[in-house]
């Protein structure tokens, strides 16, 4: 598509080169180059084709863009399963099914990541909103995830359920994430919290350090 309107956006270019407006218009600004005088109805017609001109180079420039746009998309890193992005859900959406009854979803959907194990990168913790997180956990532990992409938002391919998080866990997720011995030692009692075991995880490649990212075998 791009390359049509490129070659259409030229031959315009040609044709009004060659066609007898277009000489006109060279001899006037030649004329007004040396210095004579123009009658004012040729450089009122001189400006007025230029402005078509201009005006047939914006559009098609601007017909083209959305290619070009694809084409400036960085895509995104895939850790596990290649997901689908396109069939991503809205994340309220897979809660209201689990609150009207469903023990477990299978989707995909988006948020952002609050933390992530600073040892492997082989659990992270999502924000819901309305002040409800999740805690991710990878299928088979067959992969982990950057450990310096938290804040950034997390596409999750995976089967969500409420989940009860035991002390011995949260005290050995709060030590990956890097808490004070102190935090660790208050944790005491258990937490019901979503839970999600992830098939795939993708990150936008624009916010990835190179260095931080573990590839596949």
């Amino acid at each position: 598509m791009k390359s049509i309107l490129e070659r259409l956006d030229f031959w315009v270019s040609v044709i009004f080169i060659f066609s007898k407006q277009g000489l006109d218009d060279f001899a006037v600004g030649w004329q007004m180059y040396k210095g004579k005088s123009v009658p004012l109805y040729k450089t009122n017609l001189m400006k007025y084709y230029n402005l078509i001109i201009i005006t047939l180079t914006v559009f098609f420039a601007s017909c083209s863009s959305p290619e070009a746009s694809e084409e400036s998309t960085l895509g995104y890193y895939y850790f596990g399963d290649t997901l689908d992005v396109s069939s991503a859900v809205e994340i309220n959406q897979i809660i209201n099914e689990m609150k009207a009854g469903k023990d477990s979803v299978y989707a995909t959907f988006s948020a952002p990541i609050n933390s992530i194990c600073q040892k492997k990168g082989c659990w992270m913790e999502l924000d819901l909103g309305n002040e409800e997180n999740a805690l991710v956990r990878f299928k088979d532990y067959g992969f982990f995830v950057p450990m310096d992409a938290t804040g950034e938002i997390a596409m999750v391919e995976g089967a969500m359920k409420i989940d009860t998080l035991d002390v011995d866990w949260l005290r050995h997720q709060a030590s990956d994430a890097g808490k004070s011995d102190s935090v660790i030692a208050s944790i005491n009692t258990f937490e019901v919290s979503y839970s999600i075991l992830a098939t795939g995880v993708a990150l936008e490649k624009k916010i990835m350090n190179e260095e931080s990212i573990q590839l596949e075998d």
